[in-house]
């Protein structure tokens, strides 16, 4: 009986230990719009079987699934076709309504996975390999019992990648297209044709492949100033490459088995540089190569329809892209046949010859079975009747189109322009643009109030872009897409009602466990500390607050700038100093460093008595924030547009700051910015920096003439003078400005200097 009672006892343990055992949320993106977890465990092994109807679309998910469990588990199970207990059942109810959804059960039988489609049916399986990963959270095949139900809140959930600019192998083009599936998106938007590069063989105009693919690179100059076709052989260096119809194929197949779609961009009539240089008849009579193609001139529209008749059987998807965005009408406005044009259409000025010339591409593309995307600069003059609209500047363009009945893709340089920075810190790779972060991408919704509700149903959804002037590889364009990509995903997937902010941090948390596991280039800028200095007038104190976007992990920091360890004092109030400080700061995730560090000095020695005089003014348009914006430890980084610069054009930066009180220096510091690719602002050509007790007799600690530096990229320049101890009240500084830019300079004008922030210790 004490046995019986013993074992019986043993038992509760164990059902009781069943039921309390903690349920392991391994963080699924997009958040799926219902979840219902249960107590219990299935877990896989090698007697577990998949069990898929007959048909060949379910027998090639199943092999991912296999696949998958192979390379994780080292379980290869065996498929069949009968119903079995201990199984992952992969069913398709074939359902006309919401085809994307899908349905996941997991009980103490097996893993059932319901697609309302095949499509539906591997989103399921992208659930169940989430739930799956990460190794370090999920040791073994082991899942929670769990009921999820789950459809997308919008069709389009797509990114457009630029290839014309910078080329991206084949391989690496399904890489991209592995990121997009792993994260449900169904839209590839592949810019195969640009200004500086044509992408895609055309049989009738070999041309544009033998010589519009390839470019002479040429010293100190990006590909798109005075850019130059060539051929691949060529003397010197040159840039470039093509996809054969063959690899076309490949991709769009490759795409079609992760059930993401193919959008192909054929620009017309503007940014079309490579073709105009390869066929320049094609332009308009006696005005040079424009980059436009002659809206004048039938021989355009021929060409055109003959590269679209060959583009039309590579894609089977509904929509040609034809770009139609800055489109520079002065050619045609000056251009005899475009005006003969004009008068013989009645058309009154360049906007209604552009709308003529989308329309008359429009109906033909129509001919073809397909239908019209363009940018929403096809808007201007007029819409076809069927085209759909692409908005990127902003959300006007889609609102005036979709209210005109028209069907809208929303995708706003801010936030979802990829090729912008998602971080502030100066240590960020090159980019475009301005800053969207990750936040605001999650927070993103493509409805606008203005949309009236009769025709909200036109917003299809919405998508991404990446422009590629600054990215030139596949691990530079992993870091761009991710995390971000993650947090467009749940935007468009799931229901307004089931996000929340809170909970997708916690779930990206995880999330880049996947990623690391997958040796993706992810970036850290959602958790790279960033700072913020007040001025406590009560202590006399200055008062230093870190903080990241995400509000996650810890922050460690040091004050006399060497790199922070595991063993650091880590952030958790308000950091409070009176005399300068050099802080390091970096965050920590699993006691490793994640995302750039923060490194700055922050100054004391400027108190509210502090007087600064300008010998030449700054301009009002750069100002960095006024008199005090010199000493408000705030640093600008390396981007022409932040507002912490102060700057003046073709004068001299010449002033004298009156510390107020004498102060014990024996460093000075400073910084100066030079972006020949972006701005007319350079470095200046000589500093010098004078101390002085009195005001009156100054003794100069720095003076030193800088060299021309003609790199394109963007330079921070920190000057600093080191000397012995002494008391200050008084700073002068002068930069030289060089007046004028120089000859080798791509522009011409006034060169400015642009200075921040100056630290004294």
């Amino acid at each position: 009986m004490k046995l019986l009672n013993r074992l019986i006892f043993c038992m509760l343990l164990i059902v009781i230990s069943c039921k309390t055992q903690p349920i392991k949320k391994t963080g699924i993106i997009p958040q799926p719009n219902e979840v219902n977890y249960q107590d219990g465990t299935f877990t896989i092994a090698e007697k577990t079987t998949i069990v898929i109807e007959n048909s060949k679309q379910s027998l090639l998910i199943a092999s991912k699934l296999n696949a998958f469990l192979a390379k994780n588990f080292d379980l290869n199970l065996k498929t069949k076709t009968e119903p079995q207990l201990n199984a992952i059942q992969l069913l398709v109810t074939k359902k006309e309504t919401e085809k994307e959804g899908y349905q996941l059960d997991i009980t103490k039988t097996g893993i059932v996975i319901t697609g309302n489609s095949y499509q539906g049916l591997f989103y399921g399986l992208q659930t169940l390999k989430q739930m799956l990963t990460p190794k370090t959270l999920i040791t073994k095949p082991s899942l929670n019992f769990v009921n999820i139900k789950d459809a997308p809140e919008f069709g389009w959930r797509g990114m457009m990648l630029d290839v014309s600019r910078h080329f991206l192998t084949k391989d690496s083009v399904k890489k991209v297209i592995d990121i997009l599936a792993m994260h449900k998106m169904n839209k590839f938007h592949w810019h195969l044709v640009d200004g500086i590069g044509w992408r895609i063989q055309i049989d009738k105009y070999p041309e544009l492949t033998k010589k519009g693919a390839w470019r002479k690179v040429k010293e100190n100059s990006t590909p798109w100033e005075n850019f130059e076709t060539t051929y691949k052989d060529s003397q010197g260096e040159v840039y470039g490459g093509f996809y054969t119809k063959d690899d076309i194929k490949e991709i769009v197949a490759y795409a079609a088995e992760r059930y993401i779609d193919v959008i192909p961009e054929i620009e017309m009539p503007g940014h079309s540089e490579a073709a105009l240089q390869c066929y320049p008849e094609l332009s308009c009579d006696g005005l040079g190569i424009s980059g436009v193609y002659c809206a004048g001139n039938d021989q355009s529209f021929e060409f055109l329809q003959n590269i679209i008749s060959e583009v039309v059987p590579l894609f089977p998807y509904e929509y040609v892209h034809i770009g139609g965005d800055e489109v520079g009408k002065d050619s045609w406005l000056r251009c005899e046949k475009c005006k003969k044009r004009m008068n013989d259409e009645d058309l009154q000025d360049g906007e209604e010859l552009q709308s003529y010339f989308v329309t008359r591409m429009e109906k033909f593309i129509y001919t073809q079975g397909k239908k019209l995307i363009g940018w929403d600069e096809i808007l201007e003059g007029g819409l076809p009747e069927r085209a759909t609209v692409m908005s990127w500047r902003g959300f006007e363009g889609g609102i005036e189109a979709a209210n005109a009945g028209h069907d809208v893709v929303m995708s706003p340089g801010f936030p979802l322009y990829f090729d912008h920075n998602q971080g502030k810190s100066e240590y960020e790779p090159p980019s475009w643009g301005g800053y969207n972060n990750l936040l605001s991408v999650y927070n993103f919704y493509p409805i606008p109030d203005d949309i009236t509700a009769d025709k909200k149903h036109h917003i299809l959804g919405a998508q991404a872009n990446l422009w590629t002037e600054q990215i030139k590889t596949l691990s530079h364009i992993e870091y761009m897409m991710l995390p971000r990509i993650a947090a467009l995903s749940e935007a468009l997937w799931t229901s307004p009602s089931q996000k929340n902010e809170q909970d997708f941090i916690k779930r990206i948390d995880i999330h880049f466990d996947r990623l690391t596991a997958l040796k993706y280039n992810f970036a850290g800028s959602a958790v790279s500390p960033e700072y913020k200095v007040t001025y406590d007038k009560t202590s006399k104190e200055f008062v230093l607050e870190l903080k990241n976007e995400l509000e996650i992990y810890d922050l460690k920091y040091t004050l006399d700038g060497i790199a922070p360890t595991t063993s650091a004092e880590t952030y958790s109030k308000p950091i409070r100093f009176s005399t300068p400080i050099e802080l390091y700061a970096q965050a920590f995730r699993k006691d490793e460093p994640i995302g750039f560090p923060l490194k700055k000095m922050f100054s004391t020695g400027f108190s509210e008595k502090c007087k600064v005089t300008y010998t030449n003014p700054y301009s009002e348009s750069y100002n960095g924030g006024g008199d005090q914006a010199l000493f408000n430890n705030k640093f600008a980084n390396a981007r022409g547009d932040d507002p912490n610069w102060q700057g003046l054009p073709k004068k001299d930066f010449e002033v004298t700051i009156d510390l107020g009180e004498s102060n014990k220096l024996s460093y000075i510091g400073l910084n100066f910015f030079q972006h020949i690719d972006a701005t007319s602002v350079m470095l200046p050509t000589e500093v010098t920096i004078a101390v002085s007790e009195d005001g009156t007799t100054y003794e100069t600690v720095f003076n030193q003439a800088l060299r021309s530096i003609k790199s394109r990229a963007p330079i921070i320049k920190r000057i600093e003078a080191k000397f012995t101890a002494h008391n200050v009240s008084f700073v002068k500084i002068t930069a030289k400005n060089r007046g004028k830019l120089p000859e080798w300079h791509i522009r011409k004008g006034d060169a400015w200097v642009f200075i921040d922030e100056i630290s004294m210790k």
